[in-house]
């Protein structure tokens, strides 16, 4: 993956999620990756309330990693998911 296909041509980022960053102003692969998954997933979810799961942030760790979300390995997915459920509703 290079940084000059977009956001879309990220891991685990399609039409839609991508449409979600850039509603918050993560135009770029670079400032994904500058800002990292946790806080792209707070940005997200303030536009879409959909997004306020595990799922969506494995697939924003995935994407800043640059592989599917299934490669992160498990101990660090189920940490992200204590993460996620601290979080959710803030």
């Amino acid at each position: 993956m290079n940084a000059t296909n977009g956001l879309e041509g990220l891991p685990n980022v399609g039409p839609t999620l991508a449409r979600e960053l850039r509603a918050v102003a993560v135009e770029t692969v670079a400032q994904l990756r500058g800002m990292g998954a946790k806080a792209a997933w707070a940005r997200v979810r303030e536009v879409n309330a959909d997004r306020d799961c595990a799922s969506s942030l494995l697939a924003l760790e995935g994407a800043v990693r640059g592989v599917r979300w299934m490669a992160i390995e498990p101990a660090e997915r189920q940490l992200l998911r204590a993460y996620a459920a601290e979080h959710r509703d803030r």
